[in-house]
């Protein structure tokens, strides 16, 4: 049940940055296709490190519910960050935020992943 919680939360979240890479660029043509390969695949990154997780902490509840806070977390402030910079306060620049925010959320996903980690090992003796 909250591997699915877990799963439910990332699921959001990556359909949102889809819709927001959608919203931002320009599907028709094939430059963006490209861009999209090289630089917005990178924005999933820190969603497939949780989800990854997930499926190799499954034994450990504690672990997983470790990892439920990091993935509603993710995907909210994903969610927010997306949302102000393409909607409230477009800019002509908005389109790096596919680049850096994902390395800011490796960053702050860092603790949760660490005790998890951690709970998981202690599980484990």
């Amino acid at each position: 049940m909250i591997k699915r919680s877990i799963s439910g939360a990332l699921l959001v979240g990556v359909l949102v940055t889809v819709g927001f890479m959608l919203y931002a660029g320009e599907p028709g043509d094939p430059r963006w296709w490209l861009g999209f390969f090289f630089f917005g695949l990178w924005s999933f990154v820190p969603f497939l490190v949780v989800a990854y997780l997930a499926h190799r902490f499954s034994t450990s509840q504690r672990s997983l519910w470790t990892l439920l806070p990091a993935a509603l977390l993710l995907t909210a402030a994903n969610s927010i960050v997306l949302y102000m910079s393409f909607i409230a306060q477009p800019d002509p620049q908005s389109g790096v935020v596919f680049v850096f925010l994902p390395m800011m959320q490796l960053v702050a996903l860092v603790p949760f992943l660490v005790v998890a980690f951690v709970l998981r090992k202690r599980d484990e003796q």
